[in-house]
């Protein structure tokens, strides 16, 4: 039996990524859409073939053409529309960051867990199939012990009103916008880090969230890890890992759909790049149906929002 779902939300994310993955996805279909207006979710319906837009998620999670849902709205719109699809009996995938504190995350995680739906947090990135290969070889010791791995993605969004940048609906702009799939990567490749230093600069437009942000993760068995995300910067897109005797880097590994070039030790190595939001929502799917744990859980998007907020804790300038 086919699975109706339902996106919340009609932006970017929703059109790029989520309708063409359902579309080419088995076992799954979209009956219905969520936008805050009328005429614009009309129009967006109409043009990709979907039968009922709502804008009263209330009224959206009554349909019982809908089974699941997903969630691609501004962040902090996350923990309403999750808890309401979690009474509703509705299965879950949520964009990511989870919601913007870990405070909201763990009301949210109260209601996942009362309601025992199958929640999948949107980090879509694990599978992409350069990002899967670096994650092989390091579960399968291949390169020895890793001492100081890098990633840099840059989205040139340099929009001040956007609602990641004023503020409002999200507590990060660069870091929420890039940063949190960073984070998850070496999370599923590391584990949490022992500690965290961090610096954010806004230098281009002064607003409250982060225009570049840097992390540094320390990881008791003596290995490096940064992160460097940035909202206002030339398009970028580069993970590094580097052990003591052998290296891998990868472009264009981050996104949607990509052109993925991965080189161990200088050879380029043949893969085969993928959608990754394919991938990730052919994973909710097969877990719904097999009642399993999807790739990413909303562990994952705890313990990544910790890091978040960990982050901006540990924002120490030091003057020399």
């Amino acid at each position: 039996m086919s699975i109706g779902i339902a996106i919340i939300g009609t932006g970017r994310i929703a059109e790029v990524g989520f309708i063409p993955a359902i579309s080419k996805a088995n076992g799954a279909k979209i009956v219905s859409i969520l936008s805050r207006d009328m005429l614009r979710g009309e129009k967006f319906a109409k043009k990709h073939g979907i039968n009922s837009v709502y804008t009263d998620i209330d009224l959206l999670l009554k349909d019982p053409l809908v089974d699941a849902v997903i969630v691609c709205t501004p962040d902090a719109m996350h923990e309403s529309q999750v808890i309401k699809a979690c009474r509703s009996g509705k299965h879950v995938l949520c964009e990511k960051p989870m919601s913007t504190s870990v405070n909201s995350c763990l009301e949210m995680i109260a209601e996942i867990e009362k309601s025992k739906i199958i929640f999948a947090m949107g980090f879509n990135n694990r599978f992409n199939a350069g990002l899967k290969y670096i994650k092989n070889i390091i579960k399968n010791n291949e390169i020895g012990q890793i001492r100081y791995a890098r990633a840099f993605v840059t989205t040139p969004q340099n929009d001040p009103n956007g609602w990641r940048a004023i503020g409002k609906q999200s507590a990060f702009w660069a870091l929420s916008a890039t940063g949190t799939h960073m984070i998850d990567i070496w999370r599923w490749y590391f584990g949490n880090p022992s500690s965290i230093c961090a610096s954010y600069t806004s230098p281009l437009y002064g607003g409250p969230n982060d225009e570049i942000s840097n992390i540094i993760f320390e990881y008791k068995d003596k290995l490096l890890a940064e992160i460097t995300a940035a909202a206002i910067l030339p398009r970028a897109n580069r993970i590094e890992v580097y052990s003591e005797t052998e290296s891998i880097v990868g472009e264009n590994v981050f996104g949607i759909v990509t052109d993925e070039i991965i080189f161990r030790n200088g050879k380029k190595v043949d893969i085969n790049p993928c959608d990754s939001f394919f991938e990730e929502v052919s994973d909710f799917i097969d877990s719904i149906n097999r009642n399993a744990e999807p790739n990413s859980t909303y562990k994952d998007g705890l313990e990544n929002l910790m890091i978040m907020e960990k982050s901006r804790e540990h924002n120490f300038p030091v003057d020399l």
